[in-house]
């Protein structure tokens, strides 16, 4: 009888231990699976983190070169007023020699200008 009460007793604690061995690998299993997604969103997010960032050199490339377009807009701009000004103050003084001209001088200057 004794040895009965130790083998159910030896049986009982090791169904306990097994009991407890099974409840905390089934918390560690839950909590490497918590982990294990979380890694795998966090694996997401850097993959789209990347290529945004790849966007963003093409962007940033971009507007450079619209940039430097830009650039080289304003200086033919630049460039073009001020051959207009020249021109302006090429025909003022022109018009000026003109207004104060006589006929003679005026049909000689048509004369050279349509030559």
């Amino acid at each position: 009888m004794l040895q009965i009460n130790k083998l159910s007793s030896i049986l009982l604690i090791v169904i306990a231990v097994l009991i407890a061995i099974i409840i905390i690998t089934s918390n560690n299993s839950n909590e490497i699976d918590k982990y294990a997604v979380q890694k795998i969103k966090i694996d997401s997010l850097s993959k789209i983190i990347n290529v945004l960032e790849q966007d963003q050199l093409k962007y940033d490339n971009t507007i450079a070169v619209y940039r430097d377009s830009l650039s080289l807009m304003d200086s033919q701009i630049d460039s073009t007023k001020n051959k207009i000004k020249k021109i302006q103050n090429d025909y003022g003084k022109k018009i000026k020699i003109i207004s104060s001209a006589n006929h003679d001088e005026l049909s000689d200057f048509f004369t050279n200008r349509y030559k």
